[in-house]
């Protein structure tokens, strides 16, 4: 059978208003989108995909890599993947216990308001973002990370507060 550095490759990379988080070739990439994960493999159609904060798996010769993406879009070729969000963090990043604060002042907010307003919409969000930086962490995190976790939470991530796009407005 071919081995894996016979196996067809694509360039990924991943840019963030702050830094320029990933760059190098891949077998294939997982990327959250609104209402599926979208798969990419070399030669995949051209597309656009709209990102919502998610885990974005990487296939690469150092095996299978998880990291969070914020909002943002990816573009993909055949050839080619570019990723553009608001922010990208490996599993190892995560300040476990600022993710969970900034999920606990969304909870808060969101359920002080009434629904369908900008701020609720806004709250949702938030809690979505903080929510992945968690789910992340308990998945992929350091052993220090998920004790840390466990300790703030008894070991529960909070359920997602997703809702389908055309209910948002």
């Amino acid at each position: 059978m071919g081995s894996k550095s016979k196996t067809p490759k694509m360039m990924l990379e991943i840019v963030t208003p702050y830094r320029h988080f990933f760059e190098g070739q891949i077998f294939s990439v997982k990327l959250p989108s609104l209402d599926v994960e979208v798969g990419v493999m070399p030669g995949h159609a051209p597309l656009v995909v709209a990102l919502t904060p998610g885990a974005i798996f990487i296939s690469d010769e150092d095996g299978r890599r998880a990291a969070v993406l914020t909002e943002g879009y990816a573009e993909v070729g055949q050839h080619m993947v570019l990723v553009v969000c608001n922010a990208a963090e490996w599993p190892e990043e995560v300040n476990v216990k600022r993710a969970f604060d900034a999920y606990n002042r969304a909870y808060d907010r969101y359920h002080s308001l009434k629904l369908n307003t900008e701020e609720s919409i806004y709250s949702r969000h938030s809690m979505k973002r903080a929510r992945e930086r968690l789910k992340i962490v308990s998945e992929y995190g350091s052993d220090e990370q998920k004790n840390i976790l466990y300790k703030l939470t008894g070991g529960e991530v909070a359920p997602s507060f997703d809702v389908p796009a055309d209910s948002r407005l």
